[in-house]
């Protein structure tokens, strides 16, 4: 039988190789696309230009889809910020207009939602807590419906060339 000091250091070791792997887990870092005084850094790897993305922004790589360019795209970026869920409801409330995005509506809650349109696009940002600290935010944007009056049909409902059925 093992003696308790080596199973002990068996524990350890398996427990540190534990940590370092879920370490790995997370996507690559996002540079960021704001700083303050609304100057941009310069981005190694930018999947997108036209949102701004929290400094230590991880892309989560499984849940994200990017379909066209870096300026005009469509899909949903997933991202693990190390700012708590109001701190990126401000963020997101306060930076996505210096990106000529108009915002429509904003809902604070256990899940927060902000959406935004831009020319010919709109954006939904979903904010929420992650378990042990900061949040997780999904941005998805694509084309916007056009502004037309809704066609709405008057008249008797039922078969056609029958009345009222």
């Amino acid at each position: 039988m093992e003696s308790p000091r080596r199973i002990a250091i068996f524990i350890l070791a398996a427990l540190i190789c534990a940590a370092g792997v879920t370490g790995c887990a997370g996507g690559p870092t996002l540079p960021a696309t704001a700083k303050k005084g609304g100057e941009k850094a310069i981005p190694n790897f930018q999947p997108v230009t036209d949102i701004p993305i929290p400094a230590g922004a991880k892309l989560d790589t499984e849940r994200t889809l990017i379909l066209s360019s870096r300026d005009r795209w469509t899909g949903r970026l997933v991202i693990d910020l190390d700012l708590s869920a109001p701190e990126a409801f401000a963020f997101y409330q306060g930076d996505m207009p210096r990106f000529n995005w108009q915002p429509v509506m904003s809902v604070q809650a256990h899940t927060s939602v902000l959406t935004f349109t831009r020319e010919d696009r709109a954006a939904t940002v979903q904010i929420e807590n992650r378990t042990l600290g900061g949040s997780t935010v999904m941005i998805t944007i694509a084309p916007r419906q056009p502004n037309e009056p809704a066609q709405i049909q008057s008249g008797p409902i039922g078969t056609p060339g029958r009345p009222g059925g």
